[in-house]
């Protein structure tokens, strides 16, 4: 890295939930980028801050346990420590549980790089009247370690100071980690036999020593067949006269400096106590309550998202259709503008704008929540309570993490996926992502939601995002038994103590999380309702083809409309007719975007003076049951574009088609079945015709399934 006059770069590192997002955003403010590491689309964060002339760029690592390298996320951050060398690396240290996440600060130590332990969590330390003495522990550290109150400006400044001070010096740490005299014999003789110049640039010779030990794959592929046969003899002989594997020997080893280290520093003021926190989890993570207690936490999250938002998004549709739409139509009118082009700029521009506005209400509230959530320490409960779930649809619990994320975004959680340990657990998961309803799902839910089932909108949004779960579950145990057949990886997560979230953290993830969704939703609804009105534009003669001696002139429909009646005979089992081919078209545009759905809904249906577009509908729909199929469609079918591209980007381009002709044959056959379902009373034959249909589908599936299963399992 080229070292640049006045400015330092500096990272944080730190297990995840122990503030390390946290300490960013209080460093860097709102001057903050994202973006993917080079060659590989593990997100990262970026800012800076100054302090004292001098520019700080900060960059914040991926949450990790351990620097092994097992998952792509501890690959990444070993990379970048390795090959960009910045000028500190911030350790940040949950000062209530030292032990558990001093193994990383031990890594750190053995790889010579400059360190500054940040201890956060003091409060909760407090709580659980725990002293640490931090001078004692930094002279066993060789490195400095300062306590920080995060959001007290006092400490905030000394945190600014500290940085300025190690990121000047770049000192590396002073301290040796020093294991088994056994486990010493044996890095000596490998530091004597192999021939660390095959490493470039790394110096550090005990470092790669103990990576070797550790049958590191980086960089015990590239030993040679004599160095490979010392390599083996040296572990033979450790695991001989220890009896355990090596990496636990390895482990065991760092652990025990890590406890001695702790009875020397951490005190405790009256032995062991129950704290808030574990008596919290003896409610939140029972056997029998916590899943329930998770699904009505959720429930309370969609209501407030859409009890609160509901009337701010009608404020919202009516002060900016009278301004955007209204006012502006009839300035253009005053101005003389085309009438073409004042309906493109008005119903077009302006309605987009208006529909990207009276988004913003219920994904501010589901963000906030989400945020408090995740901040509080729940989310990881709810982890937790789900791993049992989770093993038995295959899957290990720390899978439920990127299912969580799906919540927000599909991209994002397919990019979680790379925490999981094998292949095999990270396609699956991520075929299972598009089950959770993103973000963007969300207005589509609210708006339609709102026209069919009025006074229990909230009801039926809560009830879609739980049918997704129920249909993901149920979809994972039919993988499990037929394309996935071997077992998952195992499962192991720290929970980390309940805390009152603080309004900066809450307030600063929020709203990059909602600039981010206006900035990208936007783009693409404007786009989509572009596209739509021009296609709207372009007609043809409506007998087309079919008459051409005919001397009166022919209605013209639009191409748009010719599309929309081709492929809405596909979707007349689940309610919708010939005459409401806009809602088939709507769906096209859905797999740009889900958010374009309703742009897409806003500028095909024509609507007259005395109309509103809730009218529309639901004459064009007929019954709430088919506004209800057509909503589970939009629930089940092929994720987005963006989505589509990362599944191909992380498991190829088999998988991803795969992915996009299976959700959507899910949606069709779920739809259709509810929809007959509902109708069976009035049309029994019919209902139950479709019945039979949907049967020999989900048999063909299950055996093609199977069969495939029998084939991908062998070359696995």
């Amino acid at each position: 890295m080229n070292k640049k006059p006045g400015k330092h770069t500096i990272a944080l590192i730190g297990n995840p939930n122990v503030g390390k997002t946290t300490v960013f955003n209080v460093l860097t403010g709102s001057r903050q980028t994202v973006g993917n590491w080079p060659g590989v689309t593990v997100e990262h964060k970026e800012g800076r801050f100054h302090h004292k002339g001098k520019e700080i760029e900060v960059i914040d690592l991926p949450g990790i346990y351990s620097l092994s390298a097992t998952t792509l996320d501890e690959k990444v951050t070993r990379n970048y420590i390795l090959q960009n060398s910045p000028d500190l690396l911030i350790n940040i240290v949950d000062a209530s549980n030292l032990e558990r996440n001093l193994y990383l600060t031990i890594q750190l130590l053995e790889m010579k790089v400059p360190v500054l332990v940040v201890l956060t969590m003091l409060d909760i330390a407090e709580q659980n009247e725990i002293i640490i003495d931090y001078e004692h522990l930094q002279k066993h550290l060789g490195c400095s370690v300062i306590p920080v109150q995060l959001f007290h400006k006092k400490t905030e400044a000394e945190l600014r100071d500290a940085i300025l001070i190690a990121a000047g010096k770049s000192e590396i740490c002073t301290t040796v980690i020093r294991y088994d005299e056994v486990v010493e014999n044996g890095l000596d003789k490998l530091e004597e036999t192999v021939s660390f110049a095959k490493y470039g640039e790394i110096p550090f010779r005990r470092w790669l020593a103990l990576k070797l030990l550790e049958h590191d794959e980086d960089y015990a592929s590239v030993l040679s067949e004599e160095e490979w046969d010392t390599l083996n003899h040296v572990t033979k002989s450790i695991e001989k006269h220890r009896n355990q594997q090596i990496k636990t020997i390895i482990a065991d080893d760092r652990y025990s400096i890590i406890r001695g280290l702790s009875l020397d520093v951490v005190k405790r003021r009256s032995g062991w106590q129950e704290t808030l926190s574990d008596k919290i989890d003896t409610l939140v993570l029972n056997s029998y309550l916590g899943l329930p207690i998770f699904f009505f936490v959720m429930f309370l999250v969609f209501s407030l998202t859409i009890r609160a938002s509901q009337p701010i998004v009608g404020w919202i549709d009516v002060a900016l259709n009278w301004l955007l739409v209204d006012k502006a139509a009839a300035l253009l009118n005053s101005l003389a503008f085309p009438v073409w082009l004042t309906d493109f700029l008005t119903g077009g521009i302006g309605g987009g704008l208006v529909t990207i506005a009276s988004f913003i209400p219920p994904i501010l509230f589901i963000f906030v929540s989400l945020a408090w959530l995740e901040d509080s320490g729940y989310m990881a409960r709810a982890a937790f309570v789900a791993d049992k779930f989770m093993r038995s649809i295959g899957l290990p619990g720390k899978a439920f993490i990127p299912l969580l994320v799906g919540f927000g975004c599909t991209v994002p959680a397919i990019m979680a996926t790379r925490t999981l340990e094998n292949k095999r657990d990270r396609i699956m998961t991520s075929l299972l992502t598009p089950f959770m309803s993103c973000g963007a799902k969300l207005p589509v839910y609210a708006f339609l939601a709102m026209i069919f089932f009025p006074k229990k909108a909230n009801l039926v949004v809560f009830g879609l995002y739980m049918i997704g779960i129920i249909l993901a579950l149920g979809t994972g145990l039919l993988l499990k038994k037929t394309l996935f057949k071997t077992e998952p990886a195992d499962f192991v997560m720290e929970l980390p103590a309940y805390h009152l979230p603080t309004f900066n953290g809450i307030a600063m993830h929020s709203w990059h999380r909602l600039k981010d969704f206006i900035l990208r939703a936007g783009k693409t609804i404007l786009a989509v309702i572009v596209i739509v009105y021009v296609l709207q534009m372009i007609t043809l003669p409506a007998g087309f083809g079919s008459d051409k001696t005919a001397t009166v002139p022919m209605e013209r429909i639009s191409v748009m409309e010719i599309a929309g009646k081709a492929i809405t005979p596909v979707f007349k089992p689940m309610g919708i007719t010939g005459e409401n081919w806009q809602a088939s078209v709507a769906l096209l545009s859905g797999l740009f975007a889900k958010e374009a759905i309703v742009g897409s809904l806003h500028s095909l249906y024509k609507v007259t003076e005395n109309e509103e577009i809730q009218d529309v509908l639901k004459r064009q729909f007929g019954s709430a049951s088919a506004g209800f199929a057509y909503l589970l469609f939009i629930l089940l079918y092929s994720p987005c574009a963006a989505a589509l591209a990362m599944l191909w980007r992380e498991h190829g381009k088999g998988w991803m088609m795969f992915a996009f002709g299976f959700l959507t044959l899910q949606a069709w056959l779920v739809a259709t079945l509810v929809y007959q379902a509902m109708q069976f009373a009035s049309n029994p034959v019919v209902s139950f015709t479709w019945f039979a249909i949907i049967a020999l589908v989900f048999i063909a599936q299950y055996l093609i399934l199977f069969v495939a299963g029998k084939r991908y399992e062998s070359h696995v």
